[in-house]
């Protein structure tokens, strides 16, 4: 009966931390988002990394992007050029021209 009793509880216990794992993050990332223009058109299927972390997107066929980031200060790579940004709590919208 005593092991029953400790599974139960070992269970419940799992169950709060696999719950509050996944409610933590959503509430620490913000999204950056925006359009890739190159020549003034929307830049389709361009790959965009953040110097220093291991997140990558690629652009759409409208040249749209979403990125899922913390807030902060960060740094875009397109096509080898570098585009500070910084990405506030309430998500950042940022149109970029190379």
């Amino acid at each position: 009966m005593w092991n029953v009793m400790w599974l139960i509880r070992m269970v419940r216990i799992a169950s709060l931390a696999l719950v509050l794992s996944t409610i933590g993050d959503p509430l620490l990332a913000a999204e950056l988002s925006g359009t890739v223009y190159r020549g003034g058109r929307p830049a389709a299927n361009l790959s965009i990394t953040v110097e220093g972390e291991n997140v990558e997107a690629r652009t759409d066929g409208r040249g749209e992007y979403k990125l899922d980031l913390p807030p902060g200060n960060y740094v875009l790579v397109i096509r080898g050029q570098r585009i500070p940004v910084t990405v506030s709590s309430g998500g950042t919208s940022q149109d970029i021209r190379l």
